[in-house]
């Protein structure tokens, strides 16, 4: 028996038509316009696009068999084709709303047994409605066209497969809605790896400046030591520390919020500490610089060489009665750039590990280089007691970029 579906539908226009009945559909599907699709995560046409070539996959599966065994004839494309490519690109248009309730309801709700019945029963109402859309969208137009009428026969085996079809559309549902979930968890992961980055990054910024701050009375009572200890020698070089001196101060205080400086300006700050030195120990201290050209913009930690040339000067040369040398030297290498500053004084007798605990010099310099390059850097001292004092510094030639910023 066949069904006749020639009627003329336009009796559902005024139906619709009318400014009660649009209200109250729009009433009950508002949650589809509340949806917003900027939240998926693809373009909403890409789910539509991807369920269309999956369907269209299976389509081509299905099709293999007869190819193989040359049975093409007997291929029936709008009863093992079309079902695939309607079911599956129907998904692909329900995606948002797949995705609403994944968000409504996350997994870690879903403990409860009250949110268990209310996912349960949605993801059933969901499944039914694709159900018996996809039929109608799949039966009707074949129908309309005269491709395939629906006959009684058609309809009772439609009803019968209604309840094994629900149940396989209830498994593809919560396929996608745990897909969600997986998403959405490893989105949630990488923002809590990018929180923990950045506070790792704010903590060694407060540890650097710490450090710098650490630093800047040291440096500056050492100063000032030596201007008191000249005034009683001679004033006129006094004053010239003094002037000297306000050159430094405002060289750090521009390089206060910098933790990475070019090698260059570093070595300008040095030159500047070191001419008050030498107005110090009256020319006794003779600086020798050999700096490689292609180094200077590399960008080394601001203050990274001072420490260094003070303990040098400090340990190794104003205890002696004659002459000193402290030799500067920056050089490229194949994993960055290195750093020495040796002087010609005494050296010491503690080890390495011993020096980096008794003084505030070295140990400053040796935490700012892990903080800021981790364990991409390295520091090497070599002394022997009466044949001078060498530090090395090994810089890769970036450094770590998470640090390299301004405080």
């Amino acid at each position: 028996m066949e069904l006749n579906f020639s009627e003329n539908y336009d009796f559902l226009i005024p139906i619709y038509a009318s400014r009660p009945n649009r209200l109250y559909f729009l009433q009950h599907f508002r949650f589809l316009y509340k949806m917003k699709f900027g939240k998926l995560p693809l373009p909403y046409w890409a789910f539509i696009l991807i369920g269309f070539l999956f369907g269209l996959l299976l389509a081509g599966r299905s099709y293999l068999p007869y190819l193989y065994w040359d049975e093409t004839n007997q291929y029936n494309w709008q009863r093992a084709a079309i079902p695939h490519l309607v079911n599956y690109t129907f998904w692909g248009i329900l995606v948002p709303v797949v995705y609403h309730f994944s968000q409504k309801y996350p997994l870690n709700d879903l403990s409860r047994r009250s949110v268990q019945i209310k996912a349960f029963l949605i993801s059933l109402a969901v499944a039914a409605f694709h159900e018996i859309a996809t039929n109608i969208l799949w039966l009707g137009p074949l129908h309309l066209m005269g491709i395939e009428k629906i006959t009684m026969e058609m309809v009772h085996y439609v009803l019968g497969s209604l309840a094994p079809s629900i149940i396989s559309r209830l498994i593809e549902y919560w396929l996608l809605f745990f897909i969600f979930a997986a998403i959405d968890y490893y989105k949630m992961f990488k923002n809590k790896q990018l929180e923990l980055i950045k506070l790792e990054n704010q903590l060694s910024n407060a540890e650097l400046n710490a450090l710098r701050l650490q630093l800047h009375p040291h440096f500056l009572f050492n100063t000032l030591n030596t201007i008191s200890s000249l005034m009683e020698i001679s004033i006129k070089d006094a004053q010239k520390i003094v002037s000297k001196l306000g050159i430094l101060l405002r060289t750090l205080l521009d390089k206060e919020r910098r933790n990475l400086i070019s090698l260059s300006e570093e070595l300008n700050f040095i030159k500047s500490y070191l001419d008050i030195e030498q107005v110090r120990f009256h020319d006794r201290l003779k600086i020798v610089y050999q700096i490689e050209e292609e180094v200077l913009d590399v960008p080394v930690p601001a203050l990274i060489l001072q420490p260094l040339v003070e303990n040098a000067i400090k340990h190794g040369f104003s205890k002696q009665v004659g002459e000193g040398r402290i030799a500067l030297i920056a050089k490229k290498i194949e994993s960055g750039i290195q750093l020495i500053v040796q002087d010609d004084g005494k050296g010491a007798e503690q080890t390495s590990e011993e020096l980096l605990q008794s003084g505030i010099g070295l140990r400053n310099v040796k935490e700012r280089l892990e903080l800021l390059y981790r364990d991409k850097a390295s520091m090497r001292i070599f002394t022997i007691p009466d044949k001078g004092f060498e530090v090395q510094i090994t810089l890769p030639d970036e450094p770590n970029g998470l640090q390299n910023q301004v405080l």
